[in-house]
C-alpha cells in the first residue's frame, strides 16, 4: 500500500473516480490510508458496488487501521464510457486491473480524458502479458502487452509519465491529460 500512494500521491482535496472498481475495495483501503475531497466508484454490476457493500468496505478498513473515513464517496452503478460525469470536474481516473475487462477500451479512455482536469492524472494498474500472451485467471479476457496498453493510451491524448512493476504480474502506469 506504501509504494502504492507513494506512486500516486493526491492531494486531500482532489477528486478521484475509479472505472470498473467492482465493490470498491481497492479504492476504499487508498483513501482511508490517503484521504482525498471526492471518490466516485464507477462500476455497471449493482449486484458488485452497492452501497451497502461501500459502507462495508468503509466499516472494516476504519476498523482495522483504527483511521476515520473523511472521504466522501459515490457510487454510480453506470458503464465507464456513458458520459454522466461533468468534464474536466476530476483530478484522478483510476483504473485498478480493469482496462483488459472494458469492451470498448477506446470509449472509455476517451471518457477519462473528457472528465480529468487540465493536468489530470490517469492511473492504471493491470496484470500483464510479459513474452507470450496470456488471459486473465479470473475473467478470461486477454492481457496486454506493457508497450501496447502505453501505446493506446498515448493514442488516446494522454502522456505517459512513469511505470513501475508492481509485482512479477502487474505494473503500475501514470499518465497525464
Amino acid at each position: 500500500m506504501k509504494e502504492l500512494l507513494k506512486f500516486i500521491p493526491w492531494k486531500n482535496t482532489d477528486t478521484l473516480v475509479s472505472f470498473g472498481c467492482g465493490s470498491g475495495w481497492w479504492e476504499i483501503n487508498c483513501v482511508i490510508h490517503q484521504p482525498a475531497g471526492q471518490l466516485i466508484l464507477v462500476d455497471q454490476d449493482d449486484q458488485v458496488l452497492s452501497n451497502e457493500e461501500v459502507g462495508e468496505s468503509i466499516s472494516y478498513f476504519e476498523n482495522t487501521t483504527q483511521t476515520k473515513n473523511t472521504t466522501k464517496i459515490q457510487v454510480k452503478n453506470e458503464d465507464a464510457s456513458s458520459g454522466t460525469l461533468a468534464g474536466e470536474m476530476a483530478d484522478w481516473v483510476l483504473i485498478f486491473n480493469a482496462l483488459h475487462e472494458f469492451d470498448q477500451i477506446d470509449l472509455v479512455l476517451k471518457e477519462a480524458f473528457r472528465i480529468l482536469k487540465k493536468g489530470g492524472q490517469l492511473f492504471i494498474e493491470e496484470e500483464i502479458s510479459i513474452s507470450t500472451p496470456l488471459l486473465h485467471a479470473g475473467c478470461g479476457k486477454k492481457l496486454f502487452f506493457t508497450a501496447e496498453m502505453i501505446s493506446f493510451v498515448s493514442e488516446a491524448g494522454f502522456e505517459m509519465i512513469k511505470q513501475m512493476q508492481k509485482d512479477e504480474k502487474a505494473i503500475y502506469v501514470l499518465f497525464k491529460k
